[in-house]
């Protein structure tokens, strides 16, 4: 269970940092800033497949967080 904690918790980072940069390639007027799309190349179902993985790890941490996180738990 920590390996699909901790694997959902990175791909939930890379997720936010990835949201955070386009909105602030957005706010600057300047070119995408899509990290994921940089990263697999263009291939728009390995892209979809990414942002699937992200959504469920988001779904994941929110109903499992507490229970698996020792300092949420106390």
């Amino acid at each position: 269970m920590k390996m699909l904690h901790m694997a959902a918790f990175v791909l939930l980072a890379v997720g936010g940092l990835n949201w955070g940069l386009i909105g602030l390639g957005w706010l600057a007027g300047s070119a995408d800033w899509n990290v994921v799309h940089m990263i697999v190349g263009g291939s728009m179902q390995l892209e979809a497949l990414v942002y699937v993985l992200v959504g469920a790890s988001a779904a994941w941490l929110l109903f499992t967080h507490k229970k698996d996180c020792k300092v949420c738990a106390s």
